[in-house]
């Protein structure tokens, strides 16, 4: 048996290395591994430093998107090209830890679709261990799994997991391509459908704060991608709600929540007008406007949301004035 890492890269020259590094520092025989780094057209040397480091490493391959179509892009050719019997999701800037090499017996062991670790996750006031009550290597279904623990968060974070390659081909469920925040409903859909899950009660992984890193900086992270997010959480609510109401409860407060909190006008204000007008055009606009307006019409929403859905010009109007104040007040404020 054969586990394959994937890694999505974009401009990850400052921490590419380091992770690659905390792969190979565990117990796993190279022979029993591959690592995949899938490109997303750094603008950086990031391609260079993963081809350099593969000379010493012939089970690194580097591939290279032809065009940025984002980490939900870079996952799915991942995934297409791996040859492992088991996969895995690791982010750019983060650490594999020895946990992994349990994580990765449990697996043998078990046969599960997938295999849950503990995190380590680097917080402003230190690591924190996300860690569950489940007994070791215990056999779960995974709506069984999902309802049991949704409220710690099981589905947010996907390098937690080791899954089955013939699982994730077989239920042929894609990362959303092209926008950001695509990792949770993902993985709440996925959970749902695993037929097993078992528990590894190890630190296999540290999620680090990088505030550089795609999903925080405001160039990439847009007002879109996250109502974007939201709606398909609500979506995906509605499709879970007869077989998993726990978890289909908590995905509908988690979209609503990121709604709401991404349409609040401090929050538009947020990004430059520059960083943020892609809002605004028809080719963006139209859809979401579209499917606010149904999430409106059936869900007890926020005025806010309501107002932003029904009237897009107001919005934009609004919007186009204050961004440029609300900019050059905060440039104001560090001077």
């Amino acid at each position: 048996m054969k586990l394959s890492y994937i890694i999505p890269t974009y401009n990850a020259i400052d921490t590419v290395e380091k992770t690659l590094d905390s792969i190979y520092a565990t117990s796993l025989d190279e022979q029993d591994f591959e690592v995949i780094v899938v490109d997303d057209c750094s603008k950086d040397d990031t391609c260079a430093l993963v081809e350099q480091y593969a000379l010493k490493h012939p089970n690194l391959r580097l591939l290279r998107q032809p065009e940025n179509h984002r980490q939900g892009a870079a996952r799915n050719r991942g995934l297409k090209e791996a040859t492992g019997d088991y996969i895995t999701y690791i982010d750019a800037d983060d650490f594999v830890l020895e946990g992994f090499a349990k994580a990765w017996s449990v697996a043998k062991e078990t046969n599960a679709d997938m295999i849950y670790g503990y995190m380590e996750i680097e917080k402003t006031n230190g690591l924190h261990i996300h860690k569950l009550s489940a007994a070791p290597n215990t056999l779960m279904s995974g709506k069984e799994f999902a309802e049991t623990y949704c409220a710690d968060g099981v589905f947010y974070y996907p390098p937690s997991y080791i899954y089955k390659r013939a699982f994730l081909e077989r239920i042929n469920t894609p990362f959303i391509e092209e926008r950001q925040h695509e990792d949770r409903d993902w993985l709440a859909s996925v959970l749902a459908q695993a037929e097993t899950v078992a528990v590894c009660p190890y630190t296999t992984y540290r999620y680090t704060m990088n505030p550089n890193s795609t999903c925080r900086a405001a160039r990439y992270s847009t007002i879109f991608d996250h109502v974007a997010s939201g709606i398909r959480h609500i979506d995906l609510s509605e499709q879970l709600k007869a077989d998993c109401p726990k978890l289909s409860a908590t995905l509908y407060a988690f979209g609503r929540e990121e709604i709401h909190h991404s349409i609040r006008l401090r929050n538009l204000t947020k990004y430059t007008w520059a960083d943020n007008k892609h809002l605004y055009d028809a080719q963006h606009l139209q859809p979401l406007m579209s499917d606010l307006k149904r999430i409106c019409k059936h869900y007890n929403m926020p005025s806010e949301v309501c107002i932003v859905s029904y009237c897009p010009l107001l919005t934009k109007a609004t919007t186009f004035i204050a961004s440029p104040i609300a900019t050059f007040i905060r440039k104001l404020k560090h001077q």
